[in-house]
């Protein structure tokens, strides 16, 4: 199974376990939101799949992966929902990357 299997295959209320740079985060995932690649006029289009994680400190977090299916090019980012410097509360991006994802069905996924 690749990342990308794996991650296309989470799914709400699954447990999720992302290892970062600096830490490893668990928790629940109770968003996803998904978008096919396709080919448009200007060429083609990434598909995204947007999973919205929680975890047991109840932090908030949003783990974006872009993929094309003709080319081998992928991009995972991770936010955090947090209080930003303007003092509204809004995703701000960590600068963490994902090392891999530990699906508990499937085993840890390099």
């Amino acid at each position: 199974m690749t990342d990308q299997d794996a991650i296309l295959a989470l799914a709400c209320a699954d447990p999720i376990q992302i290892h970062t740079q600096k830490r490893t985060l668990t928790g629940v995932v109770y968003q996803c939101d998904h978008s096919e690649p396709e080919l448009t006029c200007r060429g083609p289009e990434p598909g995204e799949h947007v999973l919205y994680v929680a975890t047991l400190t109840h932090d908030l977090y949003r783990l974006q992966y872009a993929y094309y299916n003709e080319i081998e090019h992928t991009k995972t980012t991770l936010e955090h929902y947090d209080l930003s410097a303007n003092g509204r509360y809004t995703w701000l991006r960590t600068g963490a990357q994902v090392e891999c994802i530990t699906n508990p069905t499937g085993g840890e996924q390099a």
